[in-house]
């Protein structure tokens, strides 16, 4: 009987795991701070960046990513 390795189920886990990204056609309204202020920030420049957070599953990204104005956030693995 073959036996799973739990070292590559976990690898597996973090590499399926998705990221939001916000592109560079962000304009820093803050729409998606408003919504989901756990995962973006706004920067010094004035612009929305993604929180380096272990898990973005659960955490309101789909609402961000549908309320930006210029379509800037999108899911990423």
């Amino acid at each position: 009987m073959t036996q799973i390795d739990p070292t590559k189920v976990a690898t597996t886990i973090t590499a399926l795991k998705r990221k939001p990204v916000v592109s560079s056609a962000c304009i820093g309204c803050g729409a998606c701070v408003a919504i989901s202020g756990d995962v973006f920030e706004i920067n010094e420049d004035g612009y929305s960046i993604v929180k380096d957070l272990p898990d973005y599953e659960g955490k309101d990204v789909d609402d961000s990513i549908s309320a930006c104005p210029v379509n800037a956030i999108r899911w990423t693995k």
